[in-house]
């Protein structure tokens, strides 16, 4: 039994990856990951939206487990504040990655980033974005919303919702791409991140039924609306 967990989980790995590294490569592009089944229960934050416990993201948690080592650090937030390194979240990722977890006051040398939201602006500005001589250096992000959709499947998404123009490399000529769960905020700090190429911030949208798309720091994104 325990064989076959090791082979199931090294398949996911393997098709995970590649799906992240797709994503990256075509931005915009929505691919579709896989549920990690052997990771177990999903662990959950507060959220303030609700005034409730609610279960994180396991498509997104998932994808970054694939990314982390015993090398690797990473930070979490939720409602725009980072999460301690006790917390049930964090300690869930510690303990099937290996990875070292990050406290607020070391935000900036986290390789990865997870918010389990999309409010997080004002967090994505304490990342590292590279420097000139070593860009490789910046944090990538990964953020969990409600839904995408692209531009011919927008009746799909029922709440408020962004419509993104993607242009750059990977796209030929333009795709658009519809965000739900995202604040208008997270795009502009994502913007920001980037303002001084090749300094910024890979990133990573992941909603809640395994949808994923990339918008590394080569897209050039353009908000349109958000209304229907």
């Amino acid at each position: 039994m325990i064989g076959a967990n090791q082979g199931t989980q090294t398949l996911y790995n393997t098709l995970t990856f590649r799906a992240l590294l797709d994503a990256l490569a075509r931005p915009g592009k929505i691919n579709q990951l896989e549920l990690p089944h052997f990771a177990g229960e999903a662990p959950s934050y507060f959220s303030s939206a609700c005034a409730s416990h609610t279960p994180i993201n396991m498509y997104a948690l998932g994808a970054l487990l694939t990314l982390l080592d015993r090398e690797t650090t990473f930070i979490m937030a939720v409602n725009g504040q980072w999460l301690a390194h006790t917390e049930t979240a964090v300690q869930w990722t510690i303990l099937r990655s290996g990875s070292t977890a990050l406290d607020a006051d070391h935000a900036r040398q986290a390789a990865f980033a997870f918010f389990c939201n999309g409010e997080n602006s004002q967090m994505l500005a304490q990342l590292s974005v590279g420097t000139l001589l070593e860009p490789e250096l910046s944090a990538t992000a990964f953020y969990c919303v409600e839904s995408l959709a692209d531009a011919e499947k927008r009746e799909e998404l029922h709440g408020d919702f962004m419509t993104l123009e993607l242009r750059g490399p990977g796209i030929q000529e333009v795709r658009i791409v519809n965000v739900e769960g995202l604040a208008k905020s997270d795009i502009e700090a994502i913007l920001f991140a980037r303002q001084s190429y090749p300094l910024g911030i890979d990133i990573y949208l992941v909603d809640r039924t395994g949808r994923c798309i990339g918008l590394p720091r080569t897209t050039k994104i353009l908000v349109h609306s958000d209304d229907k």
